[in-house]
């Protein structure tokens, strides 16, 4: 995060305590935005830009709903050079796998749109029952009802720590993509 960072705007999704955006500051990030529907996680963001020796002058602290800020700003024609989404798991349970899909690919449309041209969108998801395949599907569905096309350089997942053996696929749960968003052609 810090190297892709350095001289960038980030916003920074569904952000908790503000990892994201910290680590992209201590990078030399230009900006950072931190959005979570949690004021408590919004507070510890905060702390810990301070608690880091971080300036928060240039670091945006939102209380909001993630979709909700994401409308807005698009709205606004608010950009950011690397958008980073870390939503909780949108699928609990296998009966809630095609809400996820739609969840997943509304979330994405919506971070395309804000992600500048030629921006980095990196989207993850940590639900067990939304495969890789179809996660990578709805990133690159929402881009294209957003106008724009998602290309994808990287999938990581867990660490070597948190292995997955083949009587468990559903370990296999941590997605996190990484690619450059573009114009359609």
């Amino acid at each position: 995060m810090e190297r892709r960072a350095s001289g960038k705007s980030v916003l920074n999704l569904f952000g908790y305590t503000g990892a994201f955006a910290l680590y992209a500051a201590r990078g030399g990030a230009r900006s950072t935005d931190t959005v979570d529907s949690a004021r408590p996680a919004i507070a510890s963001a905060r702390r810990n830009f301070e608690l880091n020796g971080i300036a928060a002058e240039g670091a945006g602290f939102h209380v909001a709903d993630a979709f909700d800020f994401l409308e807005e700003a698009a709205k606004r024609g608010r950009t950011w050079d690397l958008v980073v989404s870390d939503p909780p798991s949108f699928a609990p349970n296998r009966s809630a796998r095609e809400n996820a899909r739609r969840a997943y690919q509304r979330l994405h449309r919506l971070a395309s749109a804000v992600t500048a041209k030629g921006g980095v969108l990196c989207a993850a998801s940590c639900s067990s029952h939304v495969g890789r395949d179809e996660f990578l599907a709805t990133i690159g569905a929402g881009a294209g009802r957003a106008g724009r096309r998602f290309d994808l350089e990287k999938v990581r997942g867990a660490g070597f720590d948190h292995p997955v053996i083949r009587a468990f696929p559903e370990g296999d749960y941590l997605k996190f993509a990484i690619g450059r968003v573009t114009s359609r052609p």
